[in-house]
């Protein structure tokens, strides 16, 4: 958690961030090019931005959380589920990276880089790897056969052949696009939104003991000086008075 910022903030902030997200998870629209099982939203801004503002572990739970009330009110009945872990890896392998790396670079360029990074990091990890070794079996095993779902790409590219194949062609490419576009958003929206945070999220600080004794022995050396010039202009006034 950013230290600047208070708990209750932080989780108030984390909130809000992810009801906007699960708002924004609901308007999926179709991909050109690509399957229409394939969607494409904005639901990752909020994760990026509250990420950056926030630190990794917000932008991770405002992922969560959108998923899971996404599964709940239509995952189940269109993926199963599948297409909202999908997502999370997505979203989970863009702000792990860009988060450690803005982390070590606090400025605008450590933030376009760290969102650079993740971005292909995603791409790789996500739209690659984690397609192939978990997403798309899950789909084949419990949804749809893999030749049905290679059959779709093949309608688009008539010579793909083999599921890592259509997943190097489409999806690796298209998960790098989708987070690039986000991540342009992002650093236009999440410094200026961080700035407010740290303006207004501040806890006050009371003063430590040590500041409070400096304070008093002040208080009272400024109290013996004035109690000493008040004298000295008391036996002056007497003086006054008896040469009188």
């Amino acid at each position: 958690m950013n230290n600047s910022i208070s708990r209750s903030k932080w989780l108030a902030t984390t909130a809000i961030l992810a009801a906007m997200a699960s708002v924004l998870f609901f308007w999926e629209m179709p991909v050109p090019l690509m399957p229409t099982f394939i969607q494409f939203d904005f639901s990752l801004l909020p994760c990026l931005i509250g990420s950056v503002a926030l630190g990794p572990l917000s932008g991770i739970t405002i992922a969560l959380f959108k998923d899971l009330i996404h599964l709940i009110f239509r995952g189940l009945s269109t993926t199963g589920g599948i297409g909202d872990l999908a997502d999370f890896f997505v979203c989970a392998s863009v702000i792990l990276p860009s988060s450690l790396i803005y982390k070590k670079m606090p400025n605008i360029k450590g933030l376009i880089f760290g969102l650079s990074v993740g971005s292909l990091f995603s791409a790789i990890i996500s739209g690659l790897l984690l397609n192939g070794l978990i997403i798309y079996p899950l789909y084949g095993k419990f949804l749809i056969n893999l030749e049905d779902i290679i059959g779709m790409y093949k309608q688009i590219r008539p010579s793909s052949n083999g599921l890592w194949e259509v997943l190097a062609i489409f999806n690796m490419p298209y998960t790098f696009l989708k987070c690039a576009i986000i991540s342009v958003m992002a650093v236009l929206i999440a410094k200026p939104l961080q700035g407010v945070l740290l303006k207004y999220s501040k806890p006050k600080q009371l003063p430590d003991q040590s500041s409070l004794e400096k304070q008093q022995d002040v208080s009272m050396e400024n109290n013996k000086e004035n109690t000493a010039e008040a004298n000295n202009s008391d036996d002056e006034n007497g003086k006054n008075v008896k040469t009188a």
